[in-house]
């Protein structure tokens, strides 16, 4: 088994390195930031100065940079501890351009999350349900937390947290959708789609699923109220309707219409 191999780097919550399946001593807080802001680009350089703004990002200190080498000097400890004194560094490496974090994304949670979800969604999408909840689960299964937290302060860190948010919302919304397409008793599925719905009111395709299984599940009025809620709520907060979906499927329910899962 090859060194990177070897070494699992979990960013979707507080980050954690294993190494051979046990827990990597990351060291102080700001030495794990800066293995974080690393870890933001795996296998790409990134500039000192662009470094040094990530960990410090407000009134960094003059001594900024020799910190800087300090952490790196440790970080290599903690994550080469077997590499023979003197020689080159094999993961955590200075190029001329800056520093290098050599490790194969797949090692980094997050960029295993994002391919299983595209997996999943092909999956959705070519209408194997089985398959599709089964790799959905398993991809939203690596969620520990908040994204990143250590550089969340950082702007590329915000924006790298606040899109990954994104992606496990809609890969909430894809297991769901496989789990109401495979499911003949919906009852389970509307009470989770409504916890759900309540934590985040203004997801319009959660409050679509939610309507389908309540409506699959003999509850029409509940179904009907939900859709009561949603437009209400959208109009006090931003003055808009529900979209075309929300709005035609409410339609269908109210004329005793069969529910029908749309796969998107």
């Amino acid at each position: 088994m090859s060194f990177a191999v070897r070494l699992q780097f979990s960013v979707l919550g507080p980050l954690t390195v294993w190494r051979d399946g046990c827990p990597v001593d990351l060291g102080p807080a700001r030495q794990r930031k800066v293995l974080a802001a690393l870890l933001l680009s795996p296998g790409q350089t990134v500039e000192p100065d662009q470094l040094k703004e990530m960990v410090w990002p407000h009134n960094p200190p003059g001594a900024a940079m020799a910190s800087l080498h300090s952490y790196m000097s440790n970080l290599r400890r903690a994550l080469e501890p077997d590499r023979p004194p003197r020689s080159r560094n094999r993961l955590l490496r200075r190029e001329p351009s800056g520093y290098l974090l050599a490790v194969d994304p797949e090692t980094v949670d997050a960029h295993r999350f994002e391919r299983l979800f595209r997996n999943g969604r092909r999956l959705l999408q070519q209408g194997d349900h089985d398959q599709a909840g089964r790799v959905l689960r398993e991809c939203l299964s690596l969620w520990r937390g908040v994204p990143y937290p250590e550089v969340c302060d950082d702007a590329f860190g915000a924006q790298t947290s606040a899109r990954l948010e994104e992606l496990r919302l809609l890969a909430l919304e894809s297991r769901w959708e496989a789990e109401l397409a495979r499911s003949q008793d919906t009852s389970l599925i509307a009470a989770d789609l409504t916890s759900l719905s309540m934590k985040f009111p203004t997801r319009e395709r959660l409050r679509w699923l939610q309507m389908q299984a309540l409506y699959r599940a003999g509850r029409q009025a509940e179904a009907l109220k939900a859709y009561h809620q949603t437009r209400t709520l959208l109009a006090d907060e931003y003055g808009i309707d529900p979209g075309p979906d929300l709005q035609q499927l409410f339609g269908s329910i109210l004329r005793g219409g069969t529910g029908v899962v749309v796969t998107g």
